[in-house]
């Protein structure tokens, strides 16, 4: 009897041992674990933050849902998520890659994409000789697979290897070139986009009083004429002293103020300011009639019909306008039940000069 019971002690004893031996098993505290390099091979990009995670869950056939599950701004991100099928985003700037992912309970999925992907710094300049990036400059940078980015002046971003065309512009000015960047590597481009800045002021003549109100428009354009005999306008501003970004080149500025138009030829240097001053050759005619329901300014001259050409009118009790210099005649209409006939006046415009007239009678 004392036998059997050591016998059965002992086996219980065993059977206990036994069953404290085996470790416990103890789940991830991650599911999923993510690497990003920008060719194949080479290294992690570790944790940078220029690298997108998302993880959108799986539709019907396996394709991207709308329904996003998490994500961060980590190349090397580490996260738990549901068991289930996703559809991984990784982006690096502009550029995207997707992966299959399916989470299992108790393992850690790893996905890791391959960008194929050059670190590129366009630096665009006004001319060959320029020391420093333009900051008004904007490029836009292509590739035949889809991808798109733009900057404004000097900025490092990351493209897709191979051939990448390069648009860049300054105002009207333009440039285009291709490149070819191969992955893995990190380059600087200059891109250079001939131009200049027009400072436009105007006299009313040589060496005379200068133009001050901003009502004066300046349009710049293009040297040749079209079949129809129209210029091409290529940028425009009101009031003087303004700065206008203009390609390298020939060019014409034309000037307007009131009923005076003038066209001037210049020139812009790449990387250079041109400044301009456009002689109007024009002086303002300022008429002044309490009782006048309309002032028109009128040429002396009449066609074979006998009609004389109306430059100017409104219908108020002033009327000012800038004209060349020369002769015209002012003619005022008065409202119906004053029963007064139209009256007429002559008056001479001089260059610089202001000319008042007050027409009372």
């Amino acid at each position: 009897m004392r036998v059997s019971l050591i016998i059965v002690s002992t086996l219980f004893a065993t059977t206990a041992f036994s069953q404290e031996a085996k470790p416990p098993v103890i789940k991830p505290q991650i599911n999923v674990k993510t690497d990003a390099v920008l060719v194949q091979g080479g290294p992690s990009l570790g944790n940078s933050d220029k690298v997108r995670w998302d993880f959108y869950k799986a539709d019907s056939i396996g394709g991207r849902s709308d329904e996003n599950v998490g994500g961060a701004y980590d190349a090397t991100f580490e996260e738990k998520i549901p068991v289930g099928k996703y559809v991984a985003v990784a982006a690096l700037g502009n550029i995207s890659r997707e992966v299959p992912v399916d989470v299992k309970d108790g393992a850690v999925a790893e996905v890791k994409v391959d960008f194929n992907a050059a670190q590129l710094t366009i630096v665009p300049k006004r001319s060959e000789d320029s020391k420093e990036a333009e900051p008004l400059a904007r490029v836009e940078v292509k590739h035949g697979a889809g991808f798109s980015d733009s900057i404004y002046g000097s900025k490092q971003i990351f493209v897709p290897a191979g051939e990448l065309t390069l648009e860049g512009r300054i105002g009207p000015a333009r440039a285009q070139e291709k490149i070819t960047v191969k992955a893995g590597e990190t380059i600087s481009h200059d891109i250079i986009i001939p131009s200049g800045v027009v400072v436009t002021n105007a006299v009313y003549k040589e060496g005379g009083r200068a133009v001050e109100t901003d009502n004066i428009r300046f349009e710049t354009l293009s040297p040749d004429e079209t079949l129809d005999g129209t210029r091409e306008t290529l940028t425009g501003t009101y009031g003087v002293g303004k700065m206008m970004q203009m390609p390298a080149g020939n060019f014409i500025m034309r000037a307007r103020l009131g009923q005076v138009s003038v066209d001037t030829p210049f020139t812009v240097t790449a990387g250079q300011r041109t400044n301009l001053t456009v002689n109007l050759n024009a002086g303002v005619l300022a008429v002044s009639a309490p009782d006048a329901q309309r002032i028109d300014i009128l040429e002396t001259t009449k066609d074979i019909q006998g009609t004389q050409k109306e430059i100017s009118g409104r219908y108020d009790t002033k009327h000012q306008e800038t004209l060349r210099p020369g002769n015209y005649v002012v003619k005022v209409t008065y409202d119906d039940k004053s029963k007064r006939e139209p009256k007429e006046v002559n008056a001479t415009v001089t260059a610089a000069e202001r000319t008042e007239l007050n027409i009372t009678e």
